[in-house]
């Protein structure tokens, strides 16, 4: 399965927004695939500790071989929290970067960044 062009419809975000994300898969191969496409999110300027990249959405979906299919997925602000130094979840403001494909490994996804303001 191939992953191209990752595209986010707002690069700019609020707590209270939520990030649009397609990406095309190309079945490259000879059968149907059923791919589960999984969108991970980093921190990238995070003022307390935060996992290198976390799971936040994921979409299964069937391609045909030879076919090329539009994937569209969603994640609310509001699940991109830290704990902060006094013990509170919120948002932080900073840049992001999503990362989707059939895995965690950072090397093979596709990337876009937002900030959240």
């Amino acid at each position: 399965m191939e992953y191209t062009d990752l595209a986010l419809r707002f690069t700019d975000v609020t707590a209270a927004d939520v990030v649009r994300a397609r990406v095309t898969l190309r079945n490259t191969g000879e059968r149907p695939a059923l791919e589960t496409v999984q969108m991970y999110v980093s921190d990238l300027v995070t003022s307390a500790s935060w996992a290198g990249r976390e799971l936040k959405a994921f979409r299964q979906v069937e391609v045909a071989p030879g076919a090329s299919v539009t994937v569209e997925l969603e994640l609310p602000v509001a699940a991109c929290t830290i704990v902060d130094a006094a013990g509170k979840r919120v948002v932080e403001r900073g840049d992001m970067e999503l990362r989707v494909g059939p895995g965690s490994r950072a090397e093979s996804l596709p990337r876009a960044r937002f900030t959240i303001h």
